[in-house]
């Protein structure tokens, strides 16, 4: 009698990723003052990573410094990127921002983070 014996085979797949977390230096400001939009960038592969921030600005904001704000990341390390907002319109508001990178075999990968902890920009 023969008996077989079934020996599970694990595959490893490398994922080359980017963990992100964005915050405010403030959460409340007047007409016409500035806040910081914060992101912790930490890259979880194993490969250098080229990481573009592109400011997520809603409508009564304005960016105080516009364009993109690009950043390499050697793997396991991490970086921070700011960018002031002005608020221009007294509201609440929510700031997405986006983040965009490219992994180990071309593909592009966009991230939309808003606040870590849910809150608002209020202006007044």
């Amino acid at each position: 009698m023969k008996t077989s014996l079934m020996v599970p085979v694990l595959l490893v797949f490398l994922v080359v990723g980017i963990n992100v977390g964005q915050e405010l230096d403030r959460y409340q400001a007047g007409v016409g003052e500035d806040v910081n939009v914060m992101l912790s960038l930490g890259n979880t592969g194993e490969s250098a990573l080229d990481v573009s921030v592109v400011p997520g600005v809603p409508e009564g904001l304005a960016a105080s410094n516009p364009g993109t704000r690009s950043v390499e990341i050697s793997p396991g390390n991490s970086a921070l990127v700011a960018y002031p907002v002005r608020g221009e319109k007294p509201g609440k508001y929510a700031i997405a921002s986006q983040v965009v990178y490219t992994d180990d075999e071309g593909r592009s990968h966009r991230i939309r983070c808003g606040d870590r902890n849910g809150m608002l920009l209020t202006v007044s």
